[in-house]
Parts: C-alpha cells; structure tokens; sequence
C-alpha cells in the first residue's frame, strides 16, 4: 500500500511540474516581456515563413549576456570572444531526448559552417564533464561545447525548457530565440535573418 501511495505521489508531482513549465512556456510565447512574435514584422514574417511560429520567438534586440564558461579541454570560453561573428548558442543535456533529437542537425551545421563567420556554442547544464565528453565523443560531435555545471549561464537566460537556441548578431546582440528542438533548414533561416 505504501508503494502506491508513494508511486501516486511522485506521479502527481512529476505531472503538477510538468504542467507548470508548460503554462510557464505558453505564457512566455503568447504574453512575453520583450519579445515579440515574428507576425509583428512583415519583412520577418516574409523570411520567416518557414519556421513554426509556436516555438520561434523573436527578440526586440537584446544585449547578450557575457558569460565564461570551460569547455570540454578546459579552456575558458567567453561569449565576448566571439564578437564580429554570428553566434548560434544552445542549452541542451545528455538526457534530454529532443535535445538528443537535434544533435545530429547542429552538427551537420557545424560541418558545412565551420569556416564561415557563424560559431556554434553548445551549452551542457548541470552535468559533470566525464558524462559530457563520453556522450560528445560516442556520438562524434565536433561542435564546442562548454560546460555549465552550476546552471548560473542557463539562469542569466532564463532556460526553462531544454533545447533552446539563441541566435546572436555580430554585435552581441540576441536577435531571435527558438524553444524546442531545431532542424538545421530552420538553423540557417535563422542564421540568414541575422543582419
């Protein structure tokens, strides 16, 4: 009978959670602070036709939040590093299926834009570096990852809900935002709405 009892409790808590980061995540895409959906601009909605309006947010300008962080040789990385250059940065972890789900898309972005002006900076929350660079190394990513262990880069953008993509102007600027999972069609209409 305690069994029970306790396998009710954590399903009852696991639902109650899972129900609070949806209603979070659905206030944060119809009623967000300061971002704005695609709809409001016609030329944006023009090149972003193709990307679902649901999970594709658009951000009136924001300055990027510096942050430094190490990767998984140890060097320090910072965001600021990466100025005049266009920056796709990822919140992700190695149990999280759609983020499992959208490596391989990263990745083949990574190959093809490698030597182009766009950085790829995939962000691992709250796992330590062993697990990190076991599942990098299985999988034969190449794309850098750095590691927040700590989750104090996911609070400074407020992640709620993994994966979720920034994509970053040469400036420093965040200029749009996607929750969910990512195709790499999606990836570079992105990457070409950046100025």
């Amino acid at each position: 009978m305690k069994k029970i009892a306790i396998v009710l409790g954590l399903l009852l808590l696991i639902g109650g959670s899972s129900y609070t980061v949806y209603n979070y995540n659905k206030s944060q895409v119809s009623n967000p602070n300061n971002i704005v959906s695609n709809e409001n601009s016609s030329s944006d909605k023009k090149s972003n036709n193709n990307i679902k309006n649901e999970t594709a947010l658009k951000i009136s300008k924001t300055k990027a939040m510096d942050f430094k962080l190490k990767d998984l040789n140890g060097k320090e990385v910072s965001l600021s590093d990466y100025k005049g250059k266009k920056v796709l940065l990822n919140f992700w972890a190695t149990w999280c299926s759609p983020c499992k789900a959208e490596m391989p898309e990263m990745e083949a972005l990574y190959q093809q834009t490698k030597d182009s002006d766009l950085v790829i900076l995939a962000v691992n929350l709250d796992e330590d570096k062993g697990t990190v660079q076991k599942f990098i190394s299985s999988n034969k990513y190449n794309f850098p990852v750095l590691l927040d262990t700590e989750n104090i880069v996911a609070s400074k953008y407020q992640i709620v809900s993994i994966p979720t993509s920034f994509f970053i102007d040469k400036e420093g600027n965040i200029v749009d935002k996607h929750i969910g999972p990512i195709t790499i069609k999606d990836m570079k209409d992105y990457i070409n709405n950046i100025k």
